[in-house]
């Protein structure tokens, strides 16, 4: 059960480099195949995608990319949470990531300069992180790749956080790319269930975007979910947290 959950972890992009996160703010209406013409023809092309979203964003110079990821069996199950506010200019920014109990947040100037705070229960430790996270990645969300792992398809719109976006959907075992790369070290045979959505503005925005699947590991179904979300595009602000002098006191960054 662990090779399958790990497997297929690193197909959907568990790991977002300094990034996970919940949920996200906004509202989605339901839509309807309204006949608008899709932003992309389907199916699409992640290089595409992700070239278009990445210049939207550095045009706006900020945003907040919020992850939610949850991997369960049976009875158990682990959810990690976090958001990723980010200002291009300065390269400055604040992550918040919890798993279970812990949570871990970092600040940095975009200089090397940067620290860390880990709460786990009642105790708190500051230390000098060794790896801020990839501003190239949160940019991009990965969104190559992401999109590379299935075949998705135009659905119609909905709008979302106000916005209307174009919908592209991949469900049901067929619409995997078992030729990805992140698909190399699980055994397609085994998938149970698959479903994917990538939510992109007319102007090449990804709203958001994230996928659920799930797998027979011979001993109970497993499933890994993951969910994304652009939020304050352009209007993203960068703060210094209440407990940066007490990290300064107790690390030398």
């Amino acid at each position: 059960m662990r090779k399958q959950i790990a497997a297929v972890a690193v197909a959907a992009l568990l790991v977002f480099a300094g990034c996970s996160a919940g949920g996200g703010g906004g509202t989605t209406a339901p839509g309807t195949a309204d006949g608008a013409a899709p932003v992309y023809e389907s199916p699409l092309n992640g290089t595409t995608v992700a070239e278009n979203h990445e210049a939207v964003v550095r045009e706006a110079g900020s945003f907040t990319l919020t992850t939610t990821s949850t991997q369960s069996q049976g009875d158990q199950s682990l959810t990690r949470e976090g958001s990723t506010a980010l200002d291009l200019a300065s390269g400055a920014y604040f992550s918040n990531r919890t798993v279970g109990s812990q949570n871990v947040q970092q600040f940095g100037y975009g200089n090397d300069t940067a620290f860390q705070r880990v709460t786990a229960g009642n105790q708190t430790q500051y230390t000098v992180p060794q790896q801020s996270p990839n501003a190239s990645r949160l940019t991009s969300g990965q969104l190559a790749s992401f999109v590379g792992l299935f075949e998705f398809s135009h659905t119609g719109t909905e709008s979302v956080d106000g916005t209307t976006v174009h919908v592209y959907e991949a469900n049901g075992v067929d619409a995997v790319n078992e030729s990805a790369p992140g698909f190399a070290n699980l055994d397609t045979e085994n998938i149970t269930n698959v479903s994917a959505n990538v939510h992109i503005t007319d102007d090449g925005l990804v709203k958001r975007f994230g996928y659920s699947i799930s797998v027979d590991t011979g001993s109970g179904e497993a499933s890994v979910s993951v969910g994304q979300r652009y939020v304050d595009v352009g209007s993203t602000t960068v703060s210094e947290p209440a407990w940066l002098d007490e990290a300064r006191a107790n690390t030398s960054a």
